[in-house]
């Protein structure tokens, strides 16, 4: 609606220019009552009306299927209806007489002859009689211009949406193979999690083993939407998480604090999870002390997310597709919440820590 009110004022405001740069315009709407201004103003209406119809409906339908044929007929068409609809529907020959009032003929001179009008009344009746009869092939030239401003502006914008709609679906195409570049990445991990769980026959592998059908259900079932509750993301995490610490012994430090509202807050699937497979990956090593901290905190639509870890673990076989996953969740990132989102990261060699900020959307 708020696109429709927009268009109306714009095209009311075109509308106001051929009144007042018209040469018959005095100030008042009798500008309407003279022909030649009439045959200019329906003109100007049809070329308004011919930029939405190819905008909306020549361009998409005829022009972007290659129907060249059946394109080029439509412009012809429209291009004639502005020659000859204005001609066909004003008064060509009428000249107003609140124009050109009768007036009495000036006094003879002393010869007895009738000296002829001003000259800048023989002119101005003059122009308009030109105006009122003009030819079809002026009617013609007069039309071209703005019908090829018309059809060129349209072009242009119609040439914009396209590219825009092109990168759209680009980017939503970017957007899923990311997704799918990282899912396989989080599920190897943890079935590795298991498997050692099952090899030292631990209690904690049924419990394990309903944490993991969450996650894979998780992932089934969201991996094709663009946004998913914000609660259930976070419910991910924590599923993920304890999956990971039932791997672990007295030997890692870890806290996660959340804070805040998640209700009606959505937020793009997987954006949050590879920064802690990241931290579980460097920050656990069972010969050191190890620490990792998790904190979410929400405050209105305003996501804080910090991870942080000690670097302690250096050795790591798949440190290739860790990167792999880090930068894919960034890429994602910026495709996702362009100027939406600022991530921040400090390394020093001994920790590693992030700062995610996000705006998430509300519902």
């Amino acid at each position: 609606m708020k696109k429709i009110g927009q268009h109306i004022i714009l095209i009311l405001l075109l509308l106001t220019i051929p009144i007042v740069s018209s040469p018959d315009f005095d100030g008042t709407l009798s500008v309407f009552k003279v022909s030649p201004f009439q045959r200019e103003f329906i003109r100007f209406v049809l070329v308004v009306i011919f930029f939405y119809i190819n905008l909306n409906v020549f361009l998409p339908k005829f022009y972007s299927q290659k129907k060249y044929i059946i394109f080029i007929l439509c412009l012809l068409i429209c291009f004639g209806a502005m020659v000859f609809i204005p001609n066909y529907l004003t008064a060509e020959n009428r000249i107003p007489s609140q124009h050109f009032p009768m007036q009495m003929p000036p006094p003879a001179n002393p010869n007895g002859n009738i000296p002829p009008p001003p000259m800048s009344e023989r002119f101005s009746q003059e122009n308009f009689q030109h105006r009122a009869n003009a030819p079809y092939s002026q009617m013609i030239f007069s039309s071209l211009l703005p019908f090829l401003f018309s059809f060129l502006s349209s072009l242009f914008i119609f040439k914009n949406i396209e590219k825009k709609e092109l990168e759209r679906s680009k980017a939503k195409a970017e957007l899923l193979s990311l997704k799918y570049q990282l899912q396989p990445h989080f599920l190897f991990n943890i079935l590795n999690s298991i498997y050692s769980l099952t090899l030292l026959k631990s209690d904690a592998a049924p419990n394990s083993i309903l944490k993991l059908s969450n996650v894979m259900r998780y992932v089934v079932r969201e991996s094709s939407k663009d946004f998913v509750p914000l609660s259930r993301e976070i419910e991910y995490i924590k599923d993920y998480i304890a999956l990971q610490l039932v791997r672990t012994d007295n030997s890692l430090d870890f806290s996660y604090t959340e804070n805040g509202e998640t209700k009606d807050l959505y937020i793009a699937p997987f954006i949050l999870v590879n920064f802690i497979e990241n931290a579980f990956k460097y920050g656990f090593n069972a010969e050191e002390d190890s620490k990792i901290s998790v904190k979410i905190i929400i405050e209105g639509t305003i996501l804080y997310y910090s991870v942080f870890n000690n670097i302690v673990n250096r050795n790591i076989t798949d440190e290739e597709s860790l990167k792999i996953g880090l930068k894919n969740t960034i890429e994602y990132l910026q495709q996702i919440y362009p100027g939406k989102h600022s991530l921040i990261s400090h390394n020093n060699g001994k920790t590693f820590e992030v700062n995610l900020q996000i705006n998430v959307s509300q519902v």
